[in-house]
């Protein structure tokens, strides 16, 4: 069959491109099913609803269309050009967006089918039910609409072995729109590296941890990780195909089987492959045996999600660390010669102005390579929505969730102002972003500028084109 997937537009305005891993999954397999596959990454190429509608026509037999919470109205639109321009097709939603608010997408769109969750098998069935005309009753972790009603199908299991899939189908892209110095363009200068050529991939999926802000609708809590010798051939391919010699990889919990990152490390070394990478860490997953060996493999960048430096906050938010450990592992990466990004958030239900300057005070204390700072707001599928909607919050279903902004989407807690919160931010954008090194590489980069203008160009309407030249100014100001 002939199958478009697309990837819709993100209005965050940062240098770097990412491969859309999870379509590039999807397409490996229907490709290896005998399809005929073709992405559209709206993201990477800039592309407007315009240019989509130029691009599609009768051809295709299936549309799958994937996409974030905060994409909800991209998506409908994707959905609506897609059915006009090929009317005969069938549109598949599949993501965290639509494995979500699945409910409300079938009603509120003419997308025909859901893929819930881990969507390699389901796709697989569907496709196939679609191609023969059988029923599709039986296929496991779908929904869809059947005489006015939803229909929604057991769980899919979730693939225990990683390594069966095949590689994603990065052929399918147009990769040199992808391949860059990522770590310059987050200011980050690694030495005795030159010419860095980067890019993405992941090497699990699932968490086992439960913290009350993070999103597991689509892979669970279940951990399931590649084997290191399946993630040391994919770097190998794509060093032969494309020169690429770094890697960041996605995972939530990249770090949790510490035996396999010291295999990793061995393979690496066996191989003499001289690549470094960035991956996320947990701060009580690590120490410094752990930290030494992964320097020694060519990490040369952890990202951290500390969130509060106060300890009442990290406890109601499920994070399962403490502050004296932040400290310790922040102290530990340093001395292995490893760079740190970290992440926070203010705004968090209980939050007050004390404990956000408690935040500020350890993320000035921890002097730290990279920041990344937000306002809290509850994505649906997580405890911390439901707890909104709870307290009355949020109306619960689609909220104009914002992709990047300094303005307060929600405010959950009691103490502050929507003003106090968003004067905070303003503080710690210009303290820790443009005051940093980092800034100059961010926002005076030309790929930055470029993307800017590009994003301009492809809004929709003119409220996104108002809410750019908002941000731009916002940057300006600050």
């Amino acid at each position: 069959m002939r199958i478009a997937l697309i990837n819709p537009p993100q209005k965050n305005l940062g240098p770097n491109k990412w491969v859309p891993l999870g379509l590039t999954y999807i397409a490996a397999i229907l490709e290896k099913n005998g399809h005929n596959i073709k992405i559209i990454d709206m993201n990477a190429k800039n592309m407007s609803l315009v240019d989509l509608d130029n691009y599609l026509n009768g051809d295709f037999d299936v549309i799958g269309v994937t996409g974030m919470i905060t994409q909800y109205s991209s998506v409908l639109s994707i959905i609506a050009t897609s059915k006009m321009k090929c009317p005969k097709a069938k549109v598949i939603l599949g993501g965290p967006l639509a494995t979500t608010l699945f409910a409300e997408l079938l009603e509120n769109s003419l997308a025909d089918f859901v893929v819930l969750g881990e969507g390699e098998k389901s796709i697989s069935s569907l496709i196939e039910s679609i191609e023969s005309g059988s029923k599709i009753v039986d296929i496991k972790g779908i929904a869809y609409r059947d005489n006015g009603q939803i229909i929604v199908t057991k769980p899919v299991e979730p693939i225990s072995n990683l390594d069966t899939l095949p590689f994603p189908a990065r052929h399918l892209l147009d990769m040199q729109c992808y391949i860059q110095d990522h770590f310059k363009n987050l200011g980050l200068k690694i030495e005795g590296y030159n010419h860095i050529r980067s890019t993405n991939l992941i090497s699990s999926r699932g968490c086992p941890y439960n913290c009350t802000f993070c999103f597991k609708d689509m892979w669970g809590f279940r951990w399931r990780g590649r084997s290191a010798k399946n993630i040391v051939d994919e770097m190998s391919q794509l060093n032969e195909l494309y020169g690429i010699n770094g890697f960041f990889f996605n995972d939530d919990t990249f770090v949790l089987d510490r035996e396999r990152i010291f295999e990793l490390a061995a393979i690496l070394k066996e191989r003499e492959l001289n690549f470094i990478w960035y991956c996320n860490g947990r701060i009580n997953l690590m120490d410094e045996d752990l930290l030494k060996a992964m320097y020694g493999a060519g990490c040369r960048c952890i990202c951290y999600g500390i969130e509060s430096g106060n300890q009442r906050i990290l406890d109601s938010l499920n994070k399962g660390i403490k502050i004296s450990d932040i400290r310790k592992v922040v102290a530990f990466t340093k001395n292995a010669g490893i760079k740190i990004t970290g992440y926070f958030m203010i705004g968090m239900p209980g939050e007050t102005n004390e404990t956000i300057q408690d935040t500020i005070s350890l993320a000035r204390e921890l002097d730290l390579d990279f920041y990344g700072f937000s306002i809290t707001t509850p994505l649906p599928g997580t405890r911390i929505y439901l707890d909104a909607v709870d307290r009355g919050l949020i109306k619960g279903g689609i909220q104009s969730l914002k992709e990047w902004d300094f303005d307060v989407n929600i405010n959950l807690t009691k103490s502050c102002t929507d003003e106090d919160l968003t004067n905070f931010k303003y503080y710690i954008f210009r303290e820790f972003t443009l005051k940093k090194l980092y800034g100059k590489y961010f926002f005076l980069n030309p790929l930055f500028i470029k993307q800017v203008v590009l994003a301009t160009l492809s809004a929709r309407n003119i409220d996104e084109t108002k809410s750019l030249f908002h941000k731009g100014y916002k940057i300006l100001k600050h």
